[in-house]
């Protein structure tokens, strides 16, 4: 047995829960397993929670200055869990990811440019470019040997001068791809070669199916230090995502001092108390809880994979490397999207993401989080199961 219990059922609704309530909201019942938002049925860590009650106690909540912590925390992580060194003054703060994605998309493009967004794509860093003029170049990835893989070939076709930046998820977010040393050092190649900045999002970078092994874009050399923008959280590894705390690592000089003046204009400068008590532990005290958080989700997918093979024998259940997510291929199993949807929504009361949530080329496919006690994704099972 670990330190921490995976199992406790915790009732999240009527805590205003975006992935319970204001989903309840949208299906219009309280009597549906929400399986769609990637956000853990999990508490944090209980060193967190304790260093959250200290401010509570404290009583006055005020204005906040990062703790010095938040710097240190963050080269300690890296280091010890991803092999890469990393310089304090790399670091700024940001919110939230898509937050940062939005500041470089408005302060260092123009309307009209385009970036270059994969699909199956994670729609708020789809919808923060395109809602901002610019024009998102979508190359799907695609299939090789069972696993999605980025076509830079065809991705060549497309570029042209108006391009001005390129996004990638890493691990990716809904296909649980984690990137290769060769596969990233591609992508950096390709950057420099059509003068991209390359924004890279790192937030299921501590979740590896067993036998996977991270690399981080912060690894690479050569001239695509000077172009790379790498934004990260404690979010998803401790299921913090309500302490609104991010950071961005940004290696050249200049760029960096750009981003920063950037951040500021927009208004995103000030730390927040929660997210400093979370801050001064997580890195530090709660590396347990991500070790033993993996192995947990690893019996998860087993389970689910083991049942859905049984329960559709025609869907396609997607080869998983990180995240704690699940990418399935309905295909073969429904007549449509629309079939499908209702057949988990309305028959099972399961509701999942459908894969048109991801962009264009994905009608059919459904994302299930699985980053929840074993005791939801049984009821799950079970509700699939009667509805079929």
């Amino acid at each position: 047995m670990g330190k921490f219990d995976f199992s406790q059922v915790i009732n999240r609704r009527g805590t205003d829960s975006y992935k319970w309530d204001a989903a309840d909201r949208d299906v219009g019942n309280t009597d549906t397993i929400q399986m769609g938002c990637a956000d853990m049925d999990f508490k944090c860590p209980p060193e967190i929670i304790a260093e959250l009650q200290k401010v509570l106690d404290h009583g006055v909540l005020g204005y906040a200055t990062l703790c010095k912590q938040y710097q240190e925390g963050i080269v300690n992580w890296y280091q010890k869990r991803h092999q890469v060194t990393l310089q304090p003054d790399w670091i700024l703060y940001v919110s939230r990811i898509v937050v940062a994605c939005s500041v470089l998309v408005n302060f260092f493009t123009q309307k009209g440019d385009k970036v270059i967004l994969n699909s199956p794509y994670y729609p708020p860093l789809n919808d923060v470019t395109s809602d901002s003029y610019r024009e998102v170049i979508d190359p799907p990835l695609i299939e090789k040997d069972g696993r999605y893989v980025m076509d830079l070939e065809a991705l060549e076709k497309q570029v042209d001068e108006h391009t001005k930046l390129m996004i990638l998820v890493s691990p990716h977010n809904p296909t649980t791809r984690i990137w290769t040393q060769e596969e990233l050092q591609a992508v950096g190649d390709f950057c420099v070669k059509h003068d991209l900045l390359l924004f890279v999002d790192e937030i299921h970078a501590d979740f590896a199916r067993k036998g996977q092994h991270f690399v981080s874009t912060a690894a690479l050399t050569g001239p695509i230090r000077d172009r790379l923008i790498i934004v990260n959280a404690p979010a998803k590894t401790f299921n913090v995502m309500g302490c609104a705390t991010s950071y961005l690592i940004i290696p050249n000089e200049d760029l960096r001092k750009r981003f920063e003046h950037a951040l500021n204009a927009a208004g995103e400068s000030d730390a927040n108390a929660f997210g400093n008590a979370m801050m001064r532990v997580a890195y530090q005290q709660c590396e347990y809880y991500i070790d033993e958080a993996n192995e947990y989700i690893d019996g998860n997918e087993d389970y689910l994979r083991q049942e859905l093979q049984s329960i559709f024998p025609d869907a396609v259940v997607k080869p998983r490397e990180g995240t704690y997510l699940i990418w399935i291929d309905f295909t073969k199993v429904f007549a449509s999207e629309e079939a499908c949807k209702d057949f988990f929504v309305n028959k099972a009361k399961v509701n999942v993401l459908m894969g048109s949530h991801f962009g264009p080329n994905f009608d059919g496919f459904v994302r299930i989080n699985i980053g929840c006690p074993r005791a939801t994704l049984e009821e799950v099972v079970r509700r699939l199961r009667t509805a079929r």
